[in-house]
């Protein structure tokens, strides 16, 4: 009879790799300090800002806020089937349909055409590759599902017997 461990499937799959904490260390750091420069910046401004300003700044502040939470969550919860790379790729999703949709909304009401086509391409080039990083996540979890049930199959299956 073969030697079953003492714990299951879940328990192998909770921890992060190294790289992936790292990962998630920068991105928490790098949007904790984006949206502390950009708060200090607006802080510091001597005078009122431009409604369109407080705005932007605001989503900025917004963003670099999310991504900080989303990291230290993902750092203290080790999510489990790489649901943090889906949320993850959810929220690039999300960030560059907004700054798309920003970017093009402020060159159509100061710019030539050009500009507005090429901040359009720059927000469609940024939307494709945060979904396609989606798609690759969302198969990716498919696939390390598909390994648990199998996992558990085979050990209902050995109990079995």
């Amino acid at each position: 009879m073969t030697e079953r461990p003492r714990y299951g499937p879940e328990h192998i799959v909770r921890g992060l790799s190294l790289p992936r904490r790292v990962a998630h260390l920068v991105a928490g750091l790098g949007g904790l300090t984006m949206a502390a420069a950009v708060g200090l910046l607006w802080a510091t401004e001597p005078g009122v800002l431009p409604g369109r300003t407080r705005i932007a700044f605001a989503a900025v502040i917004g963003i670099g806020l999310t991504w900080a939470g989303f990291a230290g969550w993902a750092l203290a919860r080790r999510p489990l089937f790489a649901v943090d790379r889906v949320i993850a790729a959810w929220l690039a999703v999300t960030f560059s349909a907004l700054a798309a949709l920003g970017m093009v909304t402020i060159a159509l009401s100061r710019a030539t055409a050009a500009v507005v086509f090429a901040c359009g391409g720059v927000g469609a080039t940024l939307t494709v590759a945060a979904g396609t990083m989606l798609a690759r996540a969302r198969a990716h979890r498919r696939t390390l599902l598909a390994r648990r049930d199998e996992l558990e199959r085979l050990q209902r299956d050995q109990s079995t017997h």
